[in-house]
C-alpha cells in the first residue's frame, strides 16, 4: 500500500490547542479531512461533505431562519436537533471505523463506542479518537508522534 493512501497524524494536543485557537473553524476541517483519508484509505465510508454538510445544515438552517425571519415560529429551531442526531451517527460510524482499523491490524480496539451516548464519556471517546486515529496512521508510516497531552493523560491514550 503506498503513503498517498495513508491518512496524516494529527496529535490530540495540535488538534485541540488549534481548535481553541480557530474557534472549533480547525476541529471543522479536521472532521472533513479525516473522513476523506479513510474513504480513500478504506474504500468505503463517509466522505467529509457527507458527515459535516448535513450537520452544518441542520444546526445552523433552522437556526438563522428562526433569527432572522419574522414568519418562521420559534418552535422551527428544534428541527436543529436533527444536525445533532446526524453527527452523532457519523461519530458513531468513525468510532466503529477505528476500531475496525485496529482489529484488522490485529490490535485491540482503543474506542468504547457506546460512550458516545454518556454524557463527560462521550468528550472521552472523542478525545480517545483523534489520539488512537494519529497513532493508527503514525504506527502504519513509522513517523514518531510527539503528543504531550496523549503522554500525560494515560486515560486518553492507553489501550489496556
Amino acid at each position: 500500500m503506498s503513503n498517498e493512501s495513508l491518512g496524516k497524524p494529527r496529535p490530540l494536543s495540535r488538534v485541540l490547542v488549534l481548535s481553541v485557537v480557530s474557534g472549533l473553524l480547525y476541529y471543522s476541517w479536521y472532521k472533513y479531512i479525516i473522513h476523506e483519508e479513510l474513504k480513500r484509505y478504506n474504500g468505503y465510508g463517509l466522505s467529509g461533505t457527507l458527515c459535516l454538510a448535513p450537520f452544518l445544515l441542520g444546526v445552523a438552517v433552522p437556526q438563522l431562519l428562526r433569527i432572522f425571519d419574522p414568519d418562521v415560529p420559534g418552535w422551527f429551531g428544534w428541527f436543529s436537533l436533527l444536525g445533532i442526531v446526524w453527527i452523532i451517527f457519523s461519530q458513531f460510524r468513525l468510532y466503529k471505523t477505528i476500531n475496525k482499523l485496529y482489529s484488522d491490524a490485529g490490535m485491540k480496539e482503543p474506542l468504547v463506542v457506546w460512550w458516545i451516548f454518556v454524557p463527560g464519556l462521550n468528550l472521552i471517546v472523542g478525545l480517545r479518537q483523534i489520539h488512537f486515529l494519529s497513532q493508527y496512521w503514525a504506527d502504519k508510516q513509522d513517523i514518531p508522534v510527539n503528543d504531550f497531552l496523549a503522554k500525560s493523560v494515560p486515560f486518553l491514550s492507553v489501550n489496556a
